[in-house]
């Protein structure tokens, strides 16, 4: 598994639409569109993934393994953030970045995963 440059601009995409998101709940007062436009853009970005992947005839098994390692910590906990949005009245104040703190992790054990099977090639 070679890192591709679909690799590169995807996670460049995703780390962008982080930014935007980190903006907008630092600048404005409504974290909910904020995480819903973080979890639509990422949504997006894997739709776009895995057509590219399918069109370039890369290796899925390892495509579906990255996703399920990375969705693992990321959807349960934007389910619970977007929940204490709704039905709570808003997230405490010390868990206003929760997308921040589990995206990135998230990001990187994709990457790792990637990386890792770049070098198993080699």
């Amino acid at each position: 598994m070679k890192i591709q440059s679909e690799d590169i601009i995807f996670g460049t995409l995703a780390l962008i639409s982080i930014g935007i998101w980190l903006l907008s709940v630092i600048y404005f007062d409504y974290p909910l569109l904020s995480v819903l436009f973080l979890w639509s853009t990422m949504i997006l970005i894997t739709i776009l993934y895995i057509h590219v992947y399918k069109k370039r005839k890369r290796d899925k098994k390892i495509m579906k393994l990255r996703f399920y390692l990375s969705g693992i910590p990321v959807y349960p906990s934007m389910i619970y953030y977007i929940y204490k949005l709704i039905f709570d009245n808003g997230v405490p104040k010390e868990q206003e970045l929760l997308p921040l703190y589990v995206l990135i992790p998230a990001l990187a054990i994709n990457g790792f995963i990637l990386l890792f099977f770049d070098i198993l090639k080699k």
